[in-house]
């Protein structure tokens, strides 16, 4: 098969479930004509038309849909069953109404032919919906299941006995010596169904418990599809019920698979299938309970008044329970459900935790796709930074985000296949995540006013402070210098005059003038920066940390905005006096550059490094306040081999790149 097309595919589906088709319909022709002609024919086999004809159709509307896909080709090849049925017809018509050619033939395929349900109703539940078991660790028990079908289809074929389809129609090879490979029969068809079985509804519970989205829908009405089989197989076991029930209950299965497959979500399979769970489970307790009470008091009780009274008992505590059980089940087969609460708890701890809207940002697009399950989620406002997370697929889902009556950015999101889409619970859960992104995005440029604004701020604070240290220590300071020597001078001429101590005053307090404005002139800003230069600067932070080892790479910091250069120096100078103090190391060094739209400046040591509980000191709280005046940013890192690294990266506008 896989050698032809997907075309070629697709109409050897549609032959065979047209195959099938005419095999049925002349099934129940040939059993028609039969009972017509003998009112001994049994009753006809009308689950076998069930499967046979309907199954194929669910399995072409999967093949339909993906060519390859294994369950899809599972189900068509349950047109078996039809040929199966009709054979079987043609065996009874030759044993009740008269002899046939090739009676034999169709007899022997009536011995085995059934084998196939050993296969279908434990493989189709595993396979469903993309043709892959659930995991590799299923491989093994999915190729026993295989052996135990062929197994039952193989020595059915050569023991001697009577076919399923009338104890008239016996085995045409008669090997008296091979009648004891029934008992190797019996157990491969019991592990089958009642290892199988089970172990498939296993499956497709944990497979619908971790899947997500389209899947998860399609699993859950597959799901209800089996709940229906099995209500219609317990009916069916009731004494004197009519046989079609459970050819009515396999009908559910294709019908499921066809909705599945065909339109995700047509009803709202979520309630139906937990409340028949629930319904199954309830009816399930009740019965059992009631009979080994019965059993276990007194059988003679079961049509008494207290008989009575107990299974009513039951039932009374069967609706109490009822609730408990119902959230129960909603809790495990839809944790989905449950999303929009997470997702909620995780974002307004995220908000909690973060120092600033861009950070919460970044944990709300990782908790979308983490809570959801995705492949990847994006956040970009015009003009504003990217978050994503996840490698970016072809096909992506934009969500606007829209704060404050605006649009201030797209949240993208990957589907979890391609070309699917997502269900309304969840594309209101995307819905409410583009409304909290927009908000933390609208905050986050809100911030980035505030902090453009400061640093604007900060910058004309500083140009300003270094133009007044300029002018009183170019024109004010040496003003009143001179003319504190001038009243110096004439203090000294008056020494013997009437006048001399209040010359000795005004030459004192000119004196203190002079140092109060050459004490404003340095807290306006560090001298070294006018006298020497920011390079100078920073490597004479190096050059008197002895008896440490101290080192210097200073290059390219000339014509920096004044704030630039207040900042940088503060920072070194304060991160060199950690190093002295607190570090025990035996070597710093102090790196500082201008890079493409920054200057960088590092200090780094080789002492004890950072502890693991590091305490945010005066002084770093100061390195970081000033960092933030100027739109910076500043790392603490622990060096590899030991020590620390201090590294402060300032943003420089566009005129002093």
């Amino acid at each position: 098969m896989s050698r032809l097309t997907d075309p070629q595919l697709r109409r050897l589906a549609a032959m065979l479930v047209v195959a099938s088709l005419a095999c049925s319909i002349a099934a129940v022709a040939l059993h028609a004509a039969a009972q017509a002609r003998s009112p001994e024919v049994p009753v006809f086999a009308w689950s076998n038309v069930a499967l046979g004809a309907t199954w194929p159709l669910a399995g072409l509307v999967v093949v339909r849909a993906q060519p390859a896909n294994r369950c899809g080709w599972l189900l068509v090849a349950t047109a078996w069953i039809s040929l199966y049925q009709l054979l079987g017809e043609y065996s009874i018509w030759n044993a009740y109404v008269g002899d046939l050619p090739l009676s034999a033939l169709s007899d022997w395929t009536s011995m085995w032919g059934f084998a196939l349900y050993l296969v279908v109703l434990p493989l189709v539940p595993m396979l469903f919906p993309d043709g892959r078991l659930p995991s590799r660790r299923w491989r093994p028990f999915a190729l026993s299941l295989l052996a135990a079908a062929a197994t039952v289809a193989v020595c059915r074929m050569v023991v001697p006995g009577r076919s399923d389809v009338d104890p008239l129609v016996t085995n045409p090879i008669d090997i008296p010596a091979l009648e004891v490979l029934n008992y190797v029969v019996l157990p491969a068809a019991l592990y089958a169904n009642l290892v199988g079985i089970p172990a498939a509804i296993v499956a497709v519970l944990l497979r619908m418990r971790r899947s997500v989205g389209v899947e998860r829908i399609q699993l859950q009405w597959l799901a209800l599809g089996g709940v229906v089989v099995l209500v219609s197989l317990l009916l069916s076991a009731i004494p004197d019920m009519h046989p079609a029930v459970f050819a009515v209950g396999l009908l559910a299965v294709p019908f499921a698979i066809a909705v599945a497959v065909v339109r995700h979500r047509l009803f709202d399979v979520d309630v139906v299938l937990g409340r028949s769970v629930v319904l199954v489970a309830v009816l399930a307790v009740v019965t059992a309970g009631g009979t080994w009470l019965l059993l276990r008091l007194d059988p003679e009780v079961a049509g008494t008044r207290r008989g009575v009274f107990l299974i009513a008992a039951l039932a009374v505590a069967a609706v109490l329970v009822r609730a408990a059980v119902q959230h129960a089940v909603d809790r495990w087969l839809f944790p989905e459900r449950q999303s929009s609460r997470l997702l909620g708890r995780r974002i307004a701890a995220a908000m909690a935790d973060s120092a600033e809207p861009q950070q919460a940002l970044r944990e709300l697009v990782a908790a979308v796709r983490s809570t959801m399950r995705l492949p990847y989620v994006a956040f970009s406002a015009p003009g504003g930074a990217r978050v994503a997370s996840g490698p970016r697929p072809d096909h992506v889902v934009a969500l606007d985000a829209v704060a404050m009556g605006r649009t201030v950015g797209l949240l993208e999101v990957g589907p979890r296949r391609e070309r699917e889409g997502f269900t309304d619970q969840e594309r209101q859960v995307l819905d409410e995540s583009a409304a909290q992104a927009a908000m933390l995005a609208y905050a986050s440029g809100l911030v980035a006013d505030v902090q453009r604004s400061r640093a604007s701020i900060v910058g004309a604070r500083e140009e300003e402070r270094r133009r007044l240290r300029n002018d009183l220590h170019d024109g004010v300071g040496p003003s009143l210098a001179a003319i504190a020597l001038q009243a110096d001078v004439l203090a000294t001429r008056l020494a013997d005059g009437p006048h001399h101590d209040e010359a000795a005053l005004i030459r004192d307090r000119l004196r203190q003038a002079v140092a109060q404005v050459r004490s404003v002139s340095h807290g306006l800003r560090p001298p070294i920066l006018d006298q020497m230069g920011l390079e100078v600067a920073l490597r004479q932070l190096v050059e008197t940390v002895a008896p440490m080892t101290g080192e210097a790479d200073v290059h390219d910091l000339a014509d920096l905005p004044a704030a630039a250069e207040v900042t940088a120096y503060a920072v070194a100078a304060e991160a060199v006096t950690n190093t002295v103090k607190h570090s025990a190391a035996s070597t710093v060094r102090l790196e500082a550059r201008r890079m493409p739209g920054a200057v960088v400046v590092q200090v780094a040591d080789n002492g004890r490094g950072l502890p693991a509980h590091p305490r945010a000191g005066v002084g770093l709280a100061s390195m970081r306040q000033r960092a933030a005046e100027v739109e910076g940013t500043l790392e603490h890192l622990s060096t590899p081999g030991g020590g620390t690294t201090v590294r402060l990266t300032i943003p420089l506008p566009e005129e002093s790149r």
